[in-house]
């Protein structure tokens, strides 16, 4: 690519090369055709390209404005030498190709004034470069050149047209002239200008000058019967004089306005009963929906019920029993008062004691032979657990097993316990001498135990080998070894390190025995625990405590929902529950007097504090659910109910006064963050 020499080299979008820069300043007034490079510090270039006939001084005033600093602070020089301000461009450009190199320096006076050039803020104002370099690869193994191109700006000014200004915002609004660019480049003679985008109108008079019929249709037919031409086409027909009155008359436009306005009410009234029956179809469905899931749980709880009744087993379906077993004995007894006196009165009271006696008689047997059942399983599920070792999910979501030295020696004692055990079943190490040889063994290993029970163990063990040496029956053994099976399971529970040391007793005041400090009841109204668990089961139960078990679980899981783990309802006991609904709510709901324990619940009363005995009313479940969604309580409930309720709250502060001092060191002793982790605690 050759650049051009002697004439002027332009394209379609403005752009000059560089040789012909000298010849294009004579047809066109003020041509940028000299390029002024300014060498900054750091090898940093700029360019601008300049008119010939422009001095030092106002090159200097344009690069300033460039930069945004006085132009006082700048100084240019050429070949190492300051160039005079009044000097012209074309006086000091002697390039070939009219470029010319200046240095851009500051002056003392800037440094003094830390004024500095910033080509970040140069670069933000520079919106279109006036000079582009060009390189162009050589052809024939001829050199590479570089080309100077100017870029010309020749976005055409567009005259005022006029304009309008808005009164209230004050805003100038102009007409626009014209959307046409700069001209592009066509054919000899094109015009460009406005006047062939406009649309010119003409005004003519069609209408004619006086009242006739006129015929539309310029194609017209002869009739051959009488002569005459006939349209061909449709024409007007003439119309008697029409008032407005008549024509509002005719149109009805008011009429049909009403027409369509009660056919859109009619539609819109349509839609609502439509929406509105869908709507209560839904709250049918979603009733009846409840009703019988409450119907199916009801049922359920009830068939649940019957089952624990007929064939109990835990401690909690015996209690029902006997509190079962009391309740009938106290209608029992009402009957026989008010039938019956004298002699025949203490007749059927002896009678109803005897079947009272064969009542409790038969539920305890049920229960000692249900505990016998359960207590092997029991020993061997803890055995089972204890001898397991530590696992644990690692990296990678792995399960690592790790045995410690208690889970080995569980597991070797273990070991040992299912030996004796098969033996004594009769399975293997019947024979006689077997079994002495696994006793002398196992003599060996509890020797080694660090235990109590470890020399009543071994005083058991030579016990049977005596026994055993005098060919005694193994019938006559089974107290001996059951003896001996739950010393060794003992020992095998217990923790080695702590194995000596005296496990805290207490005193109890019914049976005079010294029992350990976990086997008493305790509630959060007693002062201090002196009846053992065992004492409390031999008086019997006179109420079902499962019920106020689930109205505790209830209170608890509610707590849990919003959050509030430090609650009260986490400290207090199944007894609390049923103190607090028998003796201060008087078993009945305080809106509707309902008496059904199954369906009572303990709400709170006021829902944005915690529960606690003296935030909490007694209601049913439905009740439960309306008193959740209020707002403000004295708009629904009565006076004297508000008042009833807090006599009710200031009896109960009363009587849990001391509950505050548990909640200290529940929360204290960090047992509060375990909470709806252990099953004992939910």
């Amino acid at each position: 690519m050759e650049p051009a020499t002697g004439g002027t080299v332009e394209s379609c979008s403005g752009v000059t090369s560089g040789p012909a820069l000298q010849n294009a300043g004579a047809g066109r007034k003020c041509r940028k055709d000299v390029t002024v490079k300014f060498h900054l510090m750091k090898s940093q270039v700029v360019a601008h390209a300049y008119p010939s006939h422009y001095t030092v001084d106002e090159v200097r005033e344009h690069i300033a404005c460039k930069f945004q600093v006085k132009s006082k602070f700048l100084l240019l020089r050429q070949g190492g030498a300051e160039v005079a301000g009044y000097r012209r461009l074309g006086d000091i450009c002697v390039s070939e190709y009219n470029v010319c190199d200046l240095e851009l320096l500051l002056t003392e006076a800037a440094r003094d004034e830390h004024v500095q050039l910033n080509l970040k803020l140069y670069y933000k104002n520079l919106t279109l470069p006036d000079i582009i370099t060009v390189r162009i690869p050589g052809e024939d193994g001829k050199p590479s050149r570089d080309v100077v191109v100017e870029i010309e700006n020749q976005v055409i000014t567009k005259p005022f047209v006029g304009g309008f200004i808005n009164r209230q915002t004050k805003i100038e609004y102009h007409h626009a002239f014209s959307q046409t660019g700069p001209p592009p480049v066509g054919r000899p003679g094109a015009k460009f200008s406005r006047d062939t985008q406009t649309v010119a109108e003409r005004h003519t008079t069609t209408a004619i000058p006086r009242d006739q019929s006129a015929q539309l249709c310029p194609l017209e037919l002869e009739d051959a019967a009488s002569g005459r031409k006939v349209p061909s086409g449709p024409c007007l027909v003439p119309h008697p004089y029409e008032s407005a009155q008549e024509l509002e008359q005719r149109t009805d436009t008011v009429g049909k306005v009403l027409l369509i306005q009660r056919n859109f009410r009619r539609l819109l009234w349509q839609r609502l009963i439509r929406k509105s029956a869908a709507e209560w179809r839904q709250l049918q469905q979603r009733q009846t929906e409840n009703e019988s899931s409450a119907q199916q749980s009801r049922t359920l709880a009830h068939s649940k019920t019957c089952v624990a009744r007929a064939f109990p087993k835990s401690k909690e379906e015996f209690d029902a029993l006997f509190a079962q077993i009391h309740c009938w004995k106290e209608n029992e007894l009402k009957l026989i008062r008010e039938r019956y006196s004298g002699a025949p009165k203490i007749a059927e009271m002896n009678i109803l004691l005897d079947k009272g006696i064969q009542l409790l008689n038969g539920v305890e047997r049920q229960r000692r032979a249900i505990q016998r059942e359960q207590s092997d399983a029991v020993v061997e599920r803890q055995l089972a657990k204890i001898s397991e070792p530590k696992r644990w999910v690692g990296c990678n979501n792995r399960v690592i097993e790790m045995e410690t030295p208690q889970t080995q020696r569980a597991h070797f004692l273990v070991l040992y316990y299912r030996r004796l055990k098969e033996a004594q079943s009769g399975g293997t190490g019947a024979d006689p001498q077997e079994r002495i040889a696994l006793l002398d063994e196992l003599s060996d290993v509890i020797v080694q135990e660090c235990h109590p029970a470890t020399e009543e163990l071994e005083n058991l063990l030579q016990r049977e080998r005596k026994l055993l040496l005098c060919r005694m029956e193994p019938d006559d053994l089974v107290l001996l070894r059951k003896r001996q099976l739950t010393l060794m399971a003992e020992i095998i529970r217990s923790d080695p390190a702590k194995a000596r040391e005296k496990s805290v007793t207490k005193l109890c005041r019914k049976c005079k025995k010294l029992r350990p400090a976990n086997a008493f009841t305790v509630h959060t109204r007693q002062r201090t625990a002196d009846v053992c668990e065992t004492c409390t089961s031999l008086l019997g139960s006179t109420v079902d405590i499962a019920v106020y078990r689930s109205i505790l679980r209830a209170v608890r899981r509610d707590e849990r929902k919003r959050g509030s783990l430090a609650s009260y309802a986490f400290i207090i006991q199944e007894n609390d529950i049923k103190h607090i609904v028998e003796r201060i709510w008087h078993g009945h709901s305080v809106i509707s007097n309902d008496a059904d324990r199954s369906d009572l619940m303990l709400p709170r009363w006021n829902v944005s504090q915690d529960w606690a005995p003296w935030n909490c009313v007694c209601l049913t479940e439905q009740e439960t659910r309306a008193h959740l969604k209020l707002q403000r309580l004295d708009r629904h409930y009565q006076p004297s109910v508000m008042k009833e309720i807090q006599s009710k709250h200031a009896l109960a502060r009363s009587i849990f006064n001391q509950l505050r001092e548990i909640d200290q060191e529940f929360t204290e002793s960090g047992d509060w963050w375990a909470v709806g982790l252990d099953g004992k605690l939910v």
